[in-house]
């Protein structure tokens, strides 16, 4: 049996009587994870109870269900993991063992997901998907995040205080005087030379003053996420703009296309989620307010967006001063929204498909309409403000990172 890293494993469950299915569909999984490079993690083909009780605790477990009678073997693998992933097949009476386990353990309040066996290149394709998202949560768990110059004042509901991250989340919170990035930007600003931007915009309607003011205060967040170790920051932006008539919108953009969570108004639950979910997808985030919420449609809307496609460069759209982003997001494509509440125990999570918008000169500048069932949800059942939002459907990486972390789902 290979060695087992403690954050995700996965094997093959058979009966006695069905060793020999067991070993066929392990050799047949095995050959392919040890090819992608995650031999490490299976742990072959296990038949009985006592082999395994002497793993330990995981934070996720993948089982592909090869017979039935291995009730006992998958609900002891859920007992000692916070998320289970089960594959199920149409022979050998997988499904009914997979049935069976799956209502048990969700009785007992454990997460199960079920998922239909195709062959071994999806079975792999999901094991690397999951063993991101574990990663994702370890990352989080250990992470610093930065609040530069304290929450807005409008953030009545998204806000939490370092205990409670430290304690349901693990990451820890750095507090960071907004003077420490007027400082660094105003060191920056007396030397400014002509910079150019990574990545070329589709069209620019603000000066290259202010493009240079707003590279200023990107290099100065940087410096600052260097300096104290951080893995993600948020900014009370609004600050900014007062005290030096420029935005870090820019930045935030800069920094989420490099998924380095960055999140605006020093919104604490917002930038976790981002963190959460660009940690266990590798996927830039969007933070978004949602502007417009009609039938089964969302319009989420900011002034910054990570730059996943083309875009172009105004001014902030509240202020009219220094710059802010408009990114157009691909029409047909599907997106993944989530966010936690502020007590930090749910994350709310749903995909939906984007659509065709007539940007508007009345909202902020990015702005992204996706359909979804059930979007009425957010309204009905508010937990806030900001949503953050992925290209893709990375649900299921997102909801494994959460249930390591110990949150309810709440799927919209």
């Amino acid at each position: 049996m290979t060695e087992m890293k403690n954050e995700i494993y996965a094997f093959v469950a058979s009966s006695i009587l069905g060793e020999d299915v067991g070993k066929k569909f392990s050799d047949e999984i095995g050959k392919r994870l040890e090819e992608r490079g995650h031999g490490n993690i299976f742990l072959g083909s296990i038949n009985n109870l006592e082999e395994l009780k002497k793993l330990p605790q995981s934070d996720l477990v993948i089982i592909f269900v090869a017979t039935g009678g291995t009730e006992d073997i998958i609900t002891e693998a859920g007992n000692r993991s916070k998320s289970l992933h089960l594959f199920y097949h149409d022979s050998y009476n997988s499904l009914p063992a997979t049935l069976e386990s799956a209502a048990f353990l969700k009785q007992q309040g454990k997460s199960v997901h079920l998922h239909k066996y195709i062959g071994p290149d999806t079975f792999v394709e999901t094991v690397e998907r999951l063993s991101k998202a574990a990663k994702g949560a370890s990352r989080l768990r250990n992470c610093r995040l930065g609040v530069v110059g304290g929450v807005s004042s409008w953030l009545v509901y998204s806000k939490a205080s370092p205990e409670d991250v430290k304690r349901k989340v693990g990451a820890e919170l750095v507090s960071i005087p907004l003077q420490e990035l007027l400082i660094r930007f105003d060191a920056k600003k007396q030397n400014l030379s002509k910079k150019n931007l990574p990545i070329e915009p589709r069209e620019v309607h603000v000066s290259d003053q202010e493009i240079n003011k707003a590279l200023a205060v990107h290099e100065a967040l940087e410096e600052i996420a260097e300096k104290w170790g951080l893995c993600g920051l948020t900014v009370k932006c609004f600050d900014l703009i007062m005290a030096r008539k420029t935005t870090a919108c820019l930045s935030m953009s800069l920094m989420n296309t490099k998924v380095f969570p960055a999140a605006c108004e020093g919104d604490i639950p917002l930038l976790i989620s981002m963190a959460l979910g660009e940690f266990a997808t590798g996927k830039p985030a969007f933070m978004g307010n949602p502007s417009r919420v009609s039938g089964n449609e969302l319009l989420i809307a900011h002034c910054t967006a990570p730059l996943i496609s083309s875009f172009k460069l105004t001014t902030h759209f509240e202020s009219g001063l220094g710059v802010g982003i408009s990114v157009d997001y691909p029409v047909g494509e599907k997106a993944t929204i989530f966010r936690l509440d502020s007590k930090l125990e749910l994350l709310r999570i749903g995909v939906g498909e984007i659509k065709k918008w007539e940007w508007r000169t009345d909202l902020c500048r990015t702005q992204v309409l996706i359909e979804m069932g059930n979007a009425e949800k957010i309204l009905r059942q508010s937990i806030g403000n900001h949503y953050a939002l992925i290209l893709g459907d990375v649900s299921d990486e997102i909801v494994a990172a959460g249930e390591i972390i110990g949150l309810n789902i709440d799927f919209i």
